[in-house]
């Protein structure tokens, strides 16, 4: 049985406020520090299943979880500030983030630089996650919430977050978020890595241009379906945007980009927050050789009034003209559309 509002929990020193949510397997608080009135979020498992023989097990994995997940410092990601029992259920106090999860943004489509900077500050998070050996496995724009007044995306809800070889992400494909999970997901023996995570962020990038969650991995395998290249939907997304969000998605995991700072590089994103310029670098632009030697006529033609021959003969002296370095700019490898 959830606890109703005014329950007390560890020696008094949280008191619930509500129910903010009820997963498969976990019930989400809100409580607040009878000290001082800060909001804090708690997540526990559900009371339900005290009786099961599978509790001690959800139990402990909560438990790892959390002081896993307490390491994974970064702005982008929900603090985990304390840890207790009550009632021998197990307790994670996060904190509290005032805001709107981007399932409930005011526009359905949004622009591409503004999607782009959600999704670079996301999958900085998941590069922290990943380096712990956590995958997140339930990115979609109901666990990404932006903080009130600010263009800050957090990532919320790692009620999926195991170790990369945990049994139990085996067997939960009944909360996997339609749209957003790939195909690795919905198998008992399927493989699951960083790239596994890369194809919800994708998918993610996809609804935030689109304002169309995009068809399911297993329909897709199972049923022939076919995704729809998100540019076809929103012909304003560049090429770029276009051919990352297709090749995060691929269905087949070894076609995917292995890394979130690989798949950051295709979309023109650095690791650390900063944009990488596709024509970096210095380029020698092509010289009007017509203004030039008529400068140099006019700056003979002084010297010579001057007094100065030797100058103006080394001036005019045929010189050999550089050929312009050419800029080249990376063009994005080909990937096949499914």
């Amino acid at each position: 049985m959830a606890w109703s509002r005014g329950k007390t929990l560890k020696n008094n020193r949280y008191i619930i406020q509500e129910i903010l949510g009820k997963g498969r397997f976990s019930l989400t608080y809100l409580a607040k520090n009878s000290q001082n009135d800060d909001k804090f979020v708690i997540k526990t498992a559900k009371d339900v299943f005290l009786n099961l023989g599978k509790f001690k097990e959800l139990q402990n994995s909560l438990s790892e979880e959390a002081v896993k997940l307490a390491k994974c410092h970064h702005p982008h990601i929900v603090e985990i500030k304390d840890t207790f029992y009550e009632d021998n259920i197990y307790c994670i106090v996060m904190e509290y983030i005032s805001g709107k999860t981007l399932d409930k943004r005011d526009n359905k489509i949004i622009s591409e630089k503004e999607a782009l900077n959600y999704i670079q500050q996301i999958g900085n998070a998941l590069i922290e996650v990943h380096n712990h050996q956590l995958l997140h496995r339930d990115i979609r724009p109901g666990n990404i919430i932006i903080r009130t007044g600010k263009a800050e995306a957090v990532l919320i809800d790692f009620g999926l977050a195991l170790n990369f070889d945990h049994e139990l992400t085996k067997t939960r494909t009944e909360e996997l978020a339609k749209g957003f999970a790939p195909i690795e997901c919905y198998y008992r023996d399927g493989k699951r890595s960083a790239y596994t995570d890369i194809y919800s962020l994708g998918a993610n990038l996809y609804e935030l241009l689109t304002g169309t969650t995009p068809v399911s991995a297993i329909e897709r395998k199972l049923e022939n379906k076919l995704l729809i290249p998100p540019k076809t939907i929103n012909s304003a997304i560049s090429d770029r945007t276009n051919h990352a969000i297709l090749n995060a998605m691929e269905l087949e995991a070894s076609d995917r980009p292995q890394s979130v700072q690989d798949w950051l590089k295709q979309l023109d994103l650095s690791p650390n927050g900063v944009k990488i310029s596709s024509n970096s670098g210095f380029s020698i632009r092509a010289i009007n050789w017509t203004v030039f030697w008529t400068a140099i006529a006019a700056i003979a033609a002084l010297l010579t009034a001057l007094g100065l021959p030797q100058i103006v003969e080394t001036l005019l002296t045929p010189q050999s003209t550089p050929t312009p370095t050419p800029t080249v700019s990376p063009s994005p490898s080909s990937s096949s559309q499914p």
